[in-house]
């Protein structure tokens, strides 16, 4: 009877320790998924979170240049008049077409912003009055 009590005990502490060594060697699968689910999300959101500054960074430097609409303008009607001769010669203008809609709209965008808010331009003096000097202060 006691060798029965005694076998019974082995194959119940070797299942225990078969079940805790298999949970052992998964969770670190486990882990290492959510872990990497993870970083691709955090890196997704960094992306999206760069683009929008550089966006709008895009659109500050554009609207301090003056010249920036009708420039974009000029692109625009270069852009449509090579969509009609490419469309005469039986190619696909659309390519050129949606060039010239996204600078005349770049160009609209950006008027309307110079019209609303002049932006100071970019100044390299740092000293009082607007006077810039490498000496030190006496």
């Amino acid at each position: 009877m006691m060798n029965y009590f005694h076998s019974t005990r082995s194959v119940l502490v070797s299942a225990v320790v078969a079940f805790s060594l298999a949970i052992g060697a998964g969770a670190p699968m486990l882990a290492q998924a959510a872990t990497d689910k993870v970083e691709d999300q955090v890196k997704r959101v960094d992306k999206e979170h760069r683009k929008k500054i550089r966006e709008a960074n895009d659109l500050k430097l554009k609207s301090r240049d003056p010249s920036f609409p009708e420039q974009s303008e000029a692109r625009a009607k270069n852009f449509r008049e090579t969509a009609e001769i490419v469309a005469r010669q039986g190619g696909d203008p659309k390519p050129l077409l949606d060039a010239a809609d996204y600078f005349e709209k770049q160009s609209e965008l950006i008027a309307k912003s110079q019209a609303e808010k002049h932006l100071p331009e970019p100044s390299t003096s740092h000293a009082p009055g607007g006077s810039h000097s490498h000496e030190p202060a006496k």
